[in-house]
């Protein structure tokens, strides 16, 4: 009648999503071409296990990697040779680009590895302040 709707994601499940993902797709379009769980029970279920929810870190970073290529691929296309459908075209992938660039920073604010510990060195300083005679004049 329907497409069966599983109420647990096993590893093997999680693997086939990840996979998935890593390889560009969504994972509502995964979920429903597939004998999956629905995506909602996934992304429970990455909230819930650990595992799961490395793995589908793992999987976004690397899913955000294949989008920058499609970026490049979709700005190195050729142009239409009427100037205007050009320009119509142009302005089309600057929107698609910019759409696709905004949801990889989402996914991925941290690099493809997706490690704390790599950012937090650019975020460590110091600085002192000091004057002489202790007294400022701001005017």
């Amino acid at each position: 009648m329907g497409k069966v709707i599983k109420l647990r994601v096993t590893k093997k499940d999680m693997e086939q999503i990840c996979n998935e993902i890593a390889e560009g797709q969504s994972l509502t379009k995964i979920c429903k071409a597939a004998a999956l769980p629905s995506y909602r029970t996934v992304l429970r279920h990455v909230q819930e296990n650990d595992d799961a929810h490395t793995m589908y870190r793992k999987a976004r970073a690397l899913q955000s990697e294949v989008m920058r290529d499609q970026i490049l691929d979709l700005v190195n296309l050729p142009l239409p040779t009427d100037p205007k459908l050009a320009m119509a075209e142009v302005q089309r992938r600057r929107l698609q680009a910019d759409h696709m660039d905004k949801h990889i920073r989402q996914m991925q604010p941290l690099g493809v590895r997706d490690k704390a510990e790599d950012k937090a060195n650019d975020q460590v300083g110091q600085v002192t302040l000091s004057w002489q005679n202790g007294s400022v004049e701001i005017g």
